[in-house]
């Protein structure tokens, strides 16, 4: 019940983030915006380890995989995000992020033991990213005119999270996620404030109450929480599973646009979110059936 409400609570969070880097863009450069989320992530984290009393790794291969995995999420995903959603509507990133189950479930079949591919995992995966297609086909805004590249670029966020989702859970499946959230992201911030200085000016960096709102509410909803709360899930669910997220939070984002800004939802938007939940339903019921039902044969035969 508790992974349930969890996950639904990363659905709508990770939904409403997409919109809130946008606007959070329009008050400051892309690497700075993100540095200073991390920035204030790190600080509640630290604060939260205190107060637990809880300990730090030692070792270095342990502390060697706990931050590798920071350097892929917190810098190579969330670097290529805010700096290629300066030229990308908020639904074509999210549309392009949802790529991610693909990179996860090509990771698992090879990295982790139990999680191989199977056709309905596969055909699951494919209905439910054309439904992602079929909400968005109208509305789907165009890369500032001679930045399609900024499309490759945010190719690179999905593809670095599934990199990072697998590590974490191939070998951090023991380490308490408070913790390991909090020096993968100070590592990425070590990464990020000096990528930031070189390549953009601090004072174009407004501290407005739209910015200060926008990295508060990423800081603490859209990167402690969400990440505590998606590294406990992964101790218990296949990281292909758990990565089907991605094909709600366009949804969720939607569905918010509608709610907040008075957007419109359409007949797509219905038949695009009946395809996504029936490729999740495909992957998460009728896959795990036919492979019990696999298993079951072959024990019969022997």
């Amino acid at each position: 019940m508790i992974n349930n409400l969890l996950i639904a609570a990363l659905c709508v969070i990770w939904g409403a983030t997409w919109v809130v880097i946008k606007i959070g863009l329009s008050e400051s450069p892309p690497f700075f915006g993100a540095a200073f989320r991390f920035l204030i992530a790190v600080v509640v984290l630290g604060a939260l380890i205190i107060i637990g009393r809880k300990s730090l790794p030692r070792g270095r291969v342990r502390l060697g995989w706990i931050l590798l995995p920071g350097f892929f999420m917190y810098f190579g995903s969330y670097g290529a995000t805010y700096y290629s959603e300066q030229y990308l509507d908020a639904a074509l990133a999210a549309i392009l992020f949802a790529s991610f189950p693909f990179f996860v479930a090509i990771g698992a079949h090879f990295y982790i033991p139990g999680e191989r591919l199977s056709l309905f995992k596969i055909l699951g995966l494919i209905v439910g990213f054309l439904g992602i297609v079929v909400i968005f086909h109208d509305g789907l805004a165009s890369p500032t005119p001679g930045k399609w590249w900024a499309m490759g670029i945010m190719m690179l966020s999905p593809l670095s999270s599934a990199i990072a989702s697998v590590l974490i859970k191939r070998h951090l499946h023991d380490e308490d996620p408070t913790v390991a959230n909090f020096l993968q992201m100070l590592f990425g911030i070590l990464i990020l404030f000096p990528f930031a200085l070189m390549s953009e000016n601090i004072s174009d960096f407004h501290w407005t109450m739209t910015s200060i709102a926008a990295v508060s509410f990423l800081a603490v909803f859209g990167s402690v929480f969400t990440f505590v709360s998606y590294y406990h899930l992964l101790k218990s669910i296949e990281v292909t599973r758990l990565s089907l997220i991605a094909f709600v939070t366009p949804i969720t984002a939607a569905i918010l646009g509608w709610i907040v800004l008075g957007e419109k939802l359409n007949l797509a938007t219905a038949v695009g979110a009946l395809l996504v939940f029936a490729g999740i339903w495909i992957v998460n019921i009728l896959a795990p059936k036919r492979a019990l039902a696999l298993a079951v044969r072959n024990r019969g035969r022997d």
